[in-house]
């Protein structure tokens, strides 16, 4: 019996896997994976007035995305896990880009220094995981499941006003308020008629 089937896994870290399993697991991977990754940089985007550039921070994250996740998987001096790890954009910094990007508006900022103080911003702050990933070992004892757990389930609860907003047509939709007006005049109307 292999080592994969006494752990319970379907494939073992160095498995190969046939074309046809490869294929549908990719699939699987990018399907899951293309909304995460768009929607960070839609957000911002809208939030922050970069219409013009929503196309290009779509481009960059999906590339980026791919760029990443082949290097978890190819495994590069020592240099990411080895196996298929989807690298992508997070939800976890959102309202601090907001707010960084709102900040820069106005203080009258163009759309080109509201994302190269963006872009500057990670770049500094990517150097935080680089240097916490080399002791994650003793963040273990800290950062246990019910603590992880909890900060993703927050930033999932975070982000329903979000999904509320876009799903009622967004902030500059004109009949965002209209929706509710028009529908409780609907009933006050039928109530009318059945007096």
């Amino acid at each position: 019996m292999s080592q994969s089937h006494e752990k319970g896994l379907l494939y073992g870290l160095d498995a190969r896997i046939g074309p046809v399993p490869a294929f549908f697991a990719a699939l699987q991977h990018l399907l899951a994976s293309v909304v995460g990754i768009i929607t960070p940089p839609l957000i911002i985007g809208s939030v922050l007035g970069l219409q013009a550039y929503i196309p290009y921070l779509i481009s960059m994250s999906l590339f980026v995305s791919g760029l990443g996740t082949f290097l978890q998987a190819r495994r590069f001096a020592g240099v990411g896990a080895g196996m298929i790890c989807l690298q992508g954009t997070s939800f976890a910094f959102l309202g601090v880009l907001i707010s960084g990007g709102m900040m820069m508006k106005a203080r009258g900022g163009s759309p080109e220094e509201i994302l190269a103080m963006l872009f500057g911003c990670n770049l500094v702050a990517a150097l935080i995981p680089i240097l916490i990933s080399r002791c994650v070992g003793q963040l273990r004892k800290v950062l246990t499941p019910v603590v992880t757990g909890t900060v993703i389930t927050l930033i999932g609860i975070s982000l329903i006003k979000v999904s509320m907003t876009d799903w009622a047509g967004g902030h500059n939709a004109r009949d965002f308020w209209r929706a509710g007006q028009s529908g409780a005049g609907c009933a006050d109307a039928a109530g009318d008629r059945g007096a």
